[in-house]
């Protein structure tokens, strides 16, 4: 893991615009991000947390800290007659992660395909189509504190869901990188 500096982020953001931030690092573990959040030079920067970059619009460049969230990997937790849960890393593309659902018979979230951006970024925004919401399937969410490292778990109710929004838009805002998130589909 490298603290890359004066980093272009014109691939990295789906409008291609040249703009750069001061500070960038990829982190694919939550092992990484702890870490990172430790480092002297990472604490007193600005963050900025960077997904798929489909819902950034930048005006100018980033002073701070971009940390691109690329943690990977879908497993199933558990299954029972009816449900099953299936937990995804935060850097997993959405589009993929619903192809995946589908797939193997589970279902929930087939409405939302082709959806820009990924896991980690659709409980923020409480992302949905067609009537159907995340908050619909959702089952809980882990997350690190930008501020200590710390690990949080969120279930549904403590994020707060409303119309594409969630605790993460408001008092959760800039504190949190959501590492993974499971769902609760059906196999219908």
């Amino acid at each position: 893991m490298e603290i890359l500096h004066n980093y272009p982020l014109k691939q990295l953001n789906s409008f291609g615009l040249d703009v750069k931030t001061d500070s960038y690092c990829k982190v694919s573990t939550l092992d990484e991000i702890r870490s990172l959040i430790a480092r002297p030079e990472a604490k007193d920067q600005n963050k900025l947390i960077l997904g798929g970059g489909s819902n950034m619009l930048f005006k100018g460049n980033f002073n701070g800290l971009t940390i691109h969230n690329c943690i990977e990997g879908i497993s199933i937790e558990s299954q029972d007659d009816d449900h099953v849960l299936v937990t995804a890393g935060g850097g997993v593309n959405w589009h993929s992660f619903v192809m995946y659902c589908v797939a193997r018979g589970l279902g929930g979230i087939e409405n939302l395909s082709l959806i820009p951006g990924c896991v980690g970024a659709a409980p923020i925004q409480n992302i949905g189509a067609y009537g159907v919401e995340i908050k619909d399937t959702f089952n809980n969410l882990t997350a690190v504190s930008l501020v200590d490292g710390s690990i949080h778990k969120f279930n549904a109710t403590q994020c707060n869901f409303g119309y594409r929004d969630s605790i993460f838009k408001h008092e959760g805002k800039n504190k949190y990188i959501i590492t993974e998130v499971t769902f609760r589909l059906t196999k219908n």
